[in-house]
């Protein structure tokens, strides 16, 4: 491969903060708020012009179930807070009225702790989120990479209209979904193909006329799924698998998504009917993660080392299992913390964690256990992890299984038909399956 010359040149320094965020997805606003509320200066760098990654710019705007699908709460805190201020400002689906904030369990449940929501509300509720807890988001700016000194980051490169310019802090944490602050550090990471998957909003005038006539706004409109879903066997399929952290694997990813939505355009185009949003960045499900001081295991029952209950949020009922911090960390980097998909969990146990609420659970983790290691003056892996669990079971997080959860299991399983759903949501291309 060629290669040129990359001169060294003095880089300004922007800004100074206690904890740098890289990454304004669901888990990257949720670090830097939860370091933020801990009286830390907080800055978030995020690559697009909205928040909420996945969640808003790629369309995965069902936040998923919260509660084992017994009626018992598992996430609380900040996964909690954020499935409300998804709905803040528009329509939600919830299906049962007792389902609110801070309660605990309900006996007899309509249906799971989740909602639908509107994706310009949420980008919305989220900048009035950071603006009132004082982070400083820079949108429009592309990390590069992070300044070592050692086993210590000082801060980060990044791109944007300024030019090459730098960000430091006393703590860095990780939300990019890849993993490329840690992989840039020098940290062991493992990477994964995805499969494609992308979700688009559609319209045509029988769902209007059933929206209007049942004065739900939901049913004016649907998710139509295109590609293959993890929860299907694709072992059969021809729809190639791409890797995210190579820009040739991104691109073709892009367009094959797209050229699946041509091609169901072209034969489903009529009067009436409009395809009118498409989502803004690659559907990845898992891409590279982080080989951590401590692998995340599932079906172990209590750990000593637990700082919160997890679930894997598309299980009926779901198993529960509790987070080690060690997840987070790496066993050199003396301040970077992962948060998000890119956490130590593999195989199944990384599924789980791919997930909306499992990502927010881990943001305020990253960011709360930052704050507690500036205030003592320690290395992330010398946090004190009684404090840490006092301050997120503060905000409501479960930081042990109650002693009825035990015992359950998490299995892969796989649907042998594509699904359809009509619940204001999503219906499958059956195209896209060959």
């Amino acid at each position: 491969m060629k290669s040129v010359i990359d001169e060294k040149n003095s880089v300004p320094v922007v800004s100074e903060s206690d904890v740098l965020v890289i990454g304004g997805g669901l888990a990257g606003v949720a670090a830097a708020v939860s370091a933020a509320r801990q009286g830390k200066k907080a800055t978030l760098i995020e690559k697009s012009i909205v928040l909420g990654g996945l969640a808003t710019l790629g369309h995965v705007c069902i936040y998923l179930p919260i509660c084992d699908g017994l009626g018992r709460k598992i996430y609380g805190g900040m996964a909690e807070e954020f499935l409300h201020l998804s709905i803040k400002y528009s329509y939600n689906n919830l299906p049962d009225e007792r389902w609110t904030m801070g309660v605990k369990r309900i006996d007899n449940p309509k249906g799971r702790y989740r909602t639908t929501f509107n994706i310009p509300a949420y980008i919305l509720a989220l900048d009035e989120l950071t603006q009132k807890e004082g982070v400083h988001v820079v949108f429009d700016t592309v990390f590069s990479k992070p300044i070592m000194d050692g086993d210590l980051c000082r801060g980060a490169i990044v791109e944007n209209k300024s030019g090459r310019t730098a960000y430091l802090a006393k703590m860095v944490i990780d939300a990019t979904g890849d993993a490329d602050v840690f992989y840039r550090a020098g940290a062991p990471c493992e990477e994964q193909k995805s499969i494609v998957s992308s979700w688009a909003y559609e319209i045509d005038l029988e769902s209007a006329k059933e929206g209007i006539e049942s004065g739900d706004i939901l049913k004016t409109m649907n998710l139509r799924w295109f590609g293959l879903r993890p929860d299907a066997d694709n072992s059969k399929s021809t729809i190639p698998t791409f890797l995210g952290t190579d820009a040739e694997e991104v691109n073709s990813y892009i367009k094959l998504s797209r050229s699946l939505m041509l091609d169901f355009l072209k034969k489903n185009q009529r009067p009436g009917y409009a395809m009118f949003s498409l989502p803004f960045m690659p559907q990845y499900r898992m891409t590279r993660r982080i080989l951590g001081k401590k692998e995340l295991q599932l079906n172990v029952g209590h750990i000593e080392d637990s700082v919160g209950c997890i679930c894997h949020s598309l299980e009926t009922p779901a198993a529960v299992h509790e987070f080690p911090y060690d997840a987070i960390i790496d066993s050199k980097l003396k301040n970077i913390l992962a948060a998000g998909r890119m956490v130590s969990a593999g195989g199944y146990a990384w599924e789980l964690m791919r997930l909306i609420p499992a990502c927010v659970f881990t943001g305020q983790v990253a960011g709360t256990a930052a704050a507690v290691a500036i205030d003592s003056g320690c290395s992330v892996q010398e946090v004190e992890l009684g404090k840490l669990r006092e301050k997120l079971a503060s905000t409501g997080v479960m930081i042990h299984m109650d002693e009825d959860m035990l015992g359950g299991r998490s299995e892969k399983k796989f649907n042998e038909k594509p699904m359809e759903v009509g619940i204001g949501g999503t219906k499958v291309d059956s195209l896209s399956y060959h």
